[in-house]
This record gives structure tokens, sequence and C-alpha cells, in this order.
């Protein structure tokens, strides 16, 4: 594999990994449970919500990488 796919799947495997474990951590202390339906739809909205908590961490820390890259 080259060094260039492998620098960017690395770097957004990561961001993508902080990207969940914010999505974890706002749902583990309740900040948006009063925004979240009852019932079955609740997997809908928390899989919304890691997702794209996962993708705008993943690019941005895609980026940052990209940026500091010398």
């Amino acid at each position: 594999m080259p060094q260039l796919v492998a620098f960017i799947i690395k770097n957004l495997a990561i961001g993508a990994l902080i990207g969940l474990a914010v999505a974890c951590w706002i749902l583990a202390t309740g900040a948006i449970g009063s925004h979240l339906p009852s019932g079955s739809d609740t997997y809908l909205a928390v899989g919304m919500l890691a997702y794209s908590m996962a993708t705008t961490f993943a690019l941005g820390f895609l980026a940052t990488a990209l940026l500091l890259l010398e």
C-alpha cells in the first residue's frame, strides 16, 4: 500500500474514533437526552449523531494532519 493511502486511512480512522468517543460521551452525560425520542426510533437518532460526529472529526483530523505534515 502506498504511503499516502496508509497515511490517509490511518488519520481518518483515528479521527473517526475520536468522533465516536465524543458522541458516546455526549450520550453518556445526558447532554442531549431530552432531545432524543422515546421508543424504537432512539437507535436511529443515536446512529445519526454517531455518524455525523465520526465523519466531522475524521475530516478535521485528516486536515490537521495534512496541514502539519512536513
